[in-house]
C-alpha cells in the first residue's frame, strides 16, 4: 500500500513536468513570432521613412548663408531710401512735388512731408536691425542742418537713438546757431545735454541765443535752460541774465530759472 501511494506521486510529478516544458516551449515559440513580425514592421517603417525623406527638397540654409543673404537684404533696401530722399531733394524739377504758381510754399510742404516720411523709414530699419553704422551716421548728420523745422526734428530724433556720435552733436549745436524754430532747439536741447564733451560749445551757444537770438527761440532757452544748469556754470548764466534788458521775456524766463535751480539745491 505505502509504495503504491509512492509509486502514485512519481507518476504525477513526471505528468506535471512534461506538461510545464511543452507550455514553455509553446510561448518561446509565440514570443519568438512576435519578435520577428515586429523586427519586419521596424525595418518596413524605416525603409518607409527613409524614402520620404528622400523625396523631400533641401530647404534650409546654414546660418553663414541666411546672415549673408540678411545683409544683402537690408542693404538693398537701404539704397533704395537713399535714392528715394536725392529724388525728393530734387521734386521741383523732377515733378515729385507739386507745383503751384498760386501758392509758392505748397513745394516746400510736400517736400518736407515726403523727407520725414521716407527718414522715418530709414530709422526704423535701423532700430530693427540694430544696425548703427557710418552711412547712417552721415545721413543723420546732413539733416540734421536742414532748413525744414520737421526734417530737422526728424534728424535729431535719429541721432537720439543712434550711439552717442560728437561730430553730430557739434553739427547740430553749429545748426542751432542760426536756428529760428523754437521746435527744433527744445528738442534739441534735451539731446544735447547727453554730450559732456561738447557742454562748453552747447552752453556757449545758447547764451548766444539768449543774446540775439530770435523772439521766440531765445525764450524757449531762457525756460528750457533749468535743465542743464549745475555748479559749474551757473554764475555765468546769472551775470547774463543780469545784463539782459530787464523787462524783456527772456530775462524773466531767464531769472526764473535760475530760481527754480537754486531752489533745488536747497
Amino acid at each position: 500500500m505505502h509504495k503504491q501511494l509512492i509509486l502514485g506521486v512519481a507518476l504525477v510529478c513526471v505528468v506535471l513536468a512534461i506538461y510545464f516544458q511543452t507550455l514553455e516551449s509553446k510561448q518561446d515559440t509565440e514570443i519568438a513570432s512576435v519578435s520577428s513580425k515586429a523586427t519586419s514592421i521596424d525595418k518596413n517603417n524605416a525603409n518607409t521613412l527613409a524614402s520620404v525623406d528622400q523625396n523631400i527638397p533641401e530647404t534650409h540654409q546654414t546660418p553663414a548663408t541666411m546672415q549673408s543673404d540678411v545683409i544683402k537684404t537690408f542693404v538693398q533696401q537701404r539704397q533704395q531710401l537713399l535714392h528715394q530722399l536725392k529724388d525728393i531733394e530734387d521734386c521741383e524739377n523732377n515733378g515729385l512735388c507739386s507745383v503751384n504758381e498760386q501758392d509758392p510754399k505748397q513745394v516746400m510742404f510736400e517736400q518736407e512731408a515726403m523727407l520725414v516720411k521716407t527718414l522715418q523709414q530709414l530709422q526704423a530699419m535701423h532700430q530693427t536691425k540694430q544696425v548703427f553704422d557710418t552711412t547712417y551716421a552721415d545721413i543723420t548728420g546732413k539733416y540734421l542742418t536742414s532748413p525744414l523745422g520737421r526734417v530737422q526734428m526728424q534728424a535729431i530724433d535719429m541721432l537720439a537713438q543712434q550711439p552717442k556720435n560728437e561730430a553730430n552733436a557739434e553739427i547740430l549745436i553749429s545748426a542751432l546757431r542760426d536756428s529760428y524754430d523754437s521746435k527744433v532747439m527744445t528738442k534739441a536741447m534735451s539731446v544735447l545735454a547727453e554730450y559732456p564733451a561738447q557742454q562748453q560749445q552747447y552752453e556757449n551757444m545758447l547764451m548766444q541765443t539768449l543774446k540775439t537770438g530770435s523772439f521766440y527761440v531765445s525764450r524757449t532757452v531762457a525756460k528750457e535752460v533749468r535743465h542743464i544748469l549745475n555748479g559749474q556754470n551757473i554764475a555765468k548764466f546769472e551775470a547774463l541774465a543780469a545784463s539782459l534788458p530787464e523787462k524783456t521775456a527772456k530775462a524773466k524766463l531767464l531769472k526764473a530759472s535760475i530760481a527754480d535751480f537754486k531752489r533745488s539745491q536747497e
